[in-house]
């Protein structure tokens, strides 16, 4: 008996947490809203949605004995129902209350436990202030955060009454699987028909071929009467008939055609959502950032509104989340800095989302910074040995500029929990591209950066460019398939070393599709004026001309994704099941344009391959046993030789006298702390280039600060240490 109770417990806790997401929701956006600033009408709307929210909130807790929940609801409530009966006047204050009060209730519902200052919230909030505050100018770290007009209502009112019903989503996403099953024979119904075409065509070849031999046996013989008149007889019966089956499959095909598309077009409806779904995640987001850094951003959405598909808006969720870190941390200068160039000292952060033609949606996501110094990205991929100091030189800035896609590439001048990593765009692009999207990056010093990711609407069948390469059958998306064309072979020239050919006036690098993919063969003829097929490939800013052995034509194909372990496969996006039930690979452009780009870069000299292979040297210096030791065991066992130091004053020493790759430092030491040592290190002519990373327990702003002004390499919270991203770091600084 006592299981079914429980059980039943499990089923109402889970219900509970989805309802209590829902009514969170709609608390947190009013309470932004309200902080902004809003017309009487709306404020009075916003506070009256806020409060009916809260009440239901409370007993739905009280329902399923969640009392720490039901406590800060009741507290909320309270006062919600005072500033109704204009006993009380909202302010400022006792908005951040609220918010602490929510955040509160989220940390419960997700296992957290109750807040440390969970009775003092609940005592703040039962003594709220009687005398109306005047609004203040926003302290340094506020978001001030504004909804345009396009993205519809401001304030988030109770939905009115309609006939639904609530259904789990991986329950409808398993749906949608099973409905993308009848592509199957939708497909192969196509290639019936195909098939029976050919047929007929074969039997008025045959029967006009007899026709032709009838035409000759009467010349020559001059009978009247015709042996072949029977056989003719049953030919064009035979016809005949092949014509009306080939009729019945077309009428076939096309109701089995329009019956799966509309099916498929319907359950993808149900998934479509509005993106206010990803862009309310931002406000609080984005008020948090900009707060721990002293700086005062204005927070703009648009386009909340516009549907997409539920699974594209989790798709491009991370790499927004990336985009806008980067945009606070990276773009928007501190309040003094701004003022200095200029601008008003609060930065600006807009995400907007924009319908396109062709079933596409455009994301863009826009800061009024500082922009991207190129200098900078040029020096920082010649120092990670991506460039030589000469490649960087002969780039353009439109080039230069799509280094930041590469991994382990940031400019950010030391490595925190927030950014620095150079991994955000890289992983940026490679999620857009992974479901058939592009990126764009524009930027301009002083001005701002503006990055464009241009993503389908909704997950639609896949549509391919059949190739074939060394005899094998590959498929290239449509999207990024710029032009498919013969070209001569007197048409490819060698330019500085590599294959190109001339479009529209200007070099493009050739290379045969079979080479990237380590196939047998080269995809060309030795036949005397043998024409090459050619495909121009796009992805990004980047193109390249691909000769293959043959273009079948453009084919409409079930996807099968890749399952594990085979989660990321080099140049392979998936497979695609043909009509004719034959499974063929479909193509990842990105990959392959990295490889043809690479494929013409020489390798690195034999000297500084001995220098990567030798066992690098790192110092560990903390004035406590239990962190070095940890610290030591962590490197020795990645491979590394470590030296250890108590202070800065015995690091110091030991850097005079041994050669070290790497320090690891402690701040908070005796004799010497961690930012002197770094301190000394940077004035050191012989040592200003050891890369230091601090590791400290001092979280406050002005710390880290300190940091970058010392000339550290990274900045690592102990609260929230890792020792897989630690390791990451160290890769990436020796």
């Amino acid at each position: 008996m006592a299981s079914g109770k429980d059980d039943i417990r499990v089923r109402l806790l889970a219900t509970f947490r989805v309802e209590a997401a829902e009514h969170l929701h709609t608390i947190m956006t009013n309470l932004l809203s309200l902080d902004r600033g809003l017309p009487p009408d709306e404020t009075r709307e916003a506070i009256d949605v806020t409060f009916r929210a809260m009440h239901t909130l409370k007993g739905a807790a009280r329902s399923v004995s969640l009392r720490d929940v039901e406590a800060l609801c009741q507290a909320c409530e309270s006062v919600l129902s005072r500033i109704t009966r204009g006993h009380v006047v909202l302010s400022r204050p006792m908005l951040q209350h609220f918010r602490e009060a929510v955040d509160g209730v989220a940390a419960l519902l997700a296992g957290g436990g109750a807040p440390s200052n969970m009775r003092e919230l609940i005592a703040r909030l039962d003594r709220p202030a009687t005398e109306p505050e005047q609004p203040a100018a926003a302290p340094p770290g506020a978001v001030r955060a504004r909804a345009a007009e396009s993205s519809g209502q401001r304030v988030m009112s109770r939905p009115q009454q309609a006939e639904t019903i609530r259904i789990a989503t991986d329950r409808l996403d398993t749906l949608l699987v099973q409905a993308e099953d009848f592509l199957a024979p939708k497909l192969v119904a196509g290639q019936r028909v195909q098939e029976v075409r050919a047929l007929v065509e074969r039997v008025e070849q045959c029967r006009a071929g007899l026709g032709r031999l009838r035409a000759e046996q009467r010349a020559i013989n001059g009978r009247a009467v015709d042996p072949w008149a029977t056989l003719d007889s049953q030919m064009r019966a035979a016809e005949g008939e092949a014509r009306e089956a080939l009729a019945h499959l077309r009428n076939d095909q096309r109701t089995i055609s329009a019956a799966v598309d509309s099916l498929l077009d319907e359950i993808r409806r149900l998934r479509m959502t509005p993106a206010s779904l990803v862009l309310d995640l931002f406000p609080q987001m984005v008020w948090d950032l900009a707060r721990a850094q002293g700086k005062e951003v204005e927070w703009v959405a648009q386009g909340a509104g516009l549907d997409v598909d539920r699974k594209i808006l989790e798709a491009v969720k991370d790499p927004l989340i990336h985009l806008v870190r980067n945009a606070v941390d990276h773009g928007i200068e501190s309040p003094a800095t701004r003022i200095e160039t200029g601008k008003t000292p609060n930065g600006k952060v807009s995400v907007i989302f924009a319908a396109l033609e062709s079933n596409r949606i455009e994301i863009r996501v826009e800061d009024d910074g500082a922009g991207i110094d190129v200098t900078r990205v040029k020096a920082e991929a010649v120092r990670t040995r991506l460039l030589t100091e000469e490649e960087a030189e002969s780039l353009t800035e439109e080039h230069a500029l799509s280094l930041v896609y590469r991994s382990g590439l940031s400019t950010s001048p030391i490595i925190t929990d927030i950014s620095g990593h150079g991994l955000g765009l890289a992983i940026v692009k490679e999620r857009v591209e992974r479901f058939g999207g592009q990126i764009h990056l524009e930027t301009r010093a002083g001005v701002g950066t503006t990055v464009r990711m241009t993503v389908p609407a909704t997950i639609a069948t896949f549509r391919g460019l059949l190739v074939e390469a060394a005899g094998q059958a590959f498929l290239l998306p449509v999207e990024a398939v710029e032009r498919a064309f013969r070209v001569a072979p007197g048409a490819i020239e060698t330019l500085e070393g590599r294959e190109a050919i001339r479009s529209n006036g200007s070099p493009l690098a050739v290379a045969r599709l079979s080479r990237l993919l380590d196939l047998p063969g080269n995809d060309e003829s030795h036949e005397p004026g043998h024409q090459h097929p050619c495909v121009i490939v796009r992805s990004g800013e980047e193109r390249a001309a691909l000769l293959v052995e043959k273009i079948v034509g453009d084919q409409e194909v079930l996807v099968k994704e890749l399952r594990p372990p085979l989660i990321r496969v080099r140049n392979v996006a998936g497979a695609g099941l043909l009509g004719t039930g034959r499974l063929v690979l479909i193509l990842r452009p990105a990959d392959l344009l990295r490889a043809a780009r690479e494929s013409s870069r020489p390798a690195i000299a034999p000297a500084a391959s001995r220098e990567e292979e030798r066992q690098k040297a790192i110092l560990v210096v903390d004035d406590s046993i239990t962190t070095r030791t940890m610290e030591k065991n962590l490197l020795e066992a990645a491979g590394y030789q470590v030296r250890v130091a108590v202070d800065g004053i015995e690091a110091w020493t030991l850097l005079k006298s041994e050669a070290v790759d790497l320090v690891v430092s402690d701040v908070d030491m005796p004799r010497m702390n961690g930012f002197d040592l770094t301190a000394r290190i940077r004035t050191d002519r012989t040592l200003a280039d050891l890369p230091v990373i601090l590791v400290t327990a001092l979280e406050a702003r002005e710390d880290k600060e300190r940091g970058v002004e010392v000339g550290a390499n990274a900045y690592i919270i102990k609260s929230s240490f890792d020792q897989s991203n630690l390791l990451e770091i160290i890769r990436r600084l020796v």
